[in-house]
């Protein structure tokens, strides 16, 4: 069972990673944030719509087994260079969810699919 998405306003998410809504982030690691998806499959598909834009692969089903689903909330930093964002638990005042298709994964999908269409064009 999954847990129901939250409505973003009423998290750190704005405070956090500036998205009022459901959003795609692409990240300086490489990782792609789904901000807001509780539920691998939605996250697959929104990851999918945002694949051009943001330079990753499309997710398959395969993919969205990778994926990890972790909670958020702001850190009220003191400095400019400490975090803005911690990890937390599901319902603590202000988390939101993020699925995380890390960048490890990505590449991983990347070289899947382009094995995938090597074998179509030897097969061709």
């Amino acid at each position: 069972m999954f847990l129901p998405m939250p409505d973003l306003s009423d998290t750190d998410a704005y405070a956090c990673l500036g998205v009022r809504h459901p959003a795609v982030l692409h990240t300086g690691d490489g990782s792609v944030f789904a901000v807001g998806f509780t539920r691998p499959d939605i996250a697959r598909d929104a990851i999918g719509a945002a694949a051009l834009d943001i330079g990753v692969p499309l997710p398959t089903r395969t993919d969205a087994g990778a994926f990890r689903l972790a909670w958020f909330t702001y850190t009220h930093p003191r400095r400019q260079t400490d975090p803005a964002m911690r990890r937390a638990a599901p319902g603590e005042d202000g988390a939101f969810p993020v699925i995380v298709w890390r960048a490890v994964d990505i590449d991983t999908a990347r070289a899947v699919q382009t094995a995938d269409l090597a074998t179509l064009a030897v097969a061709a």
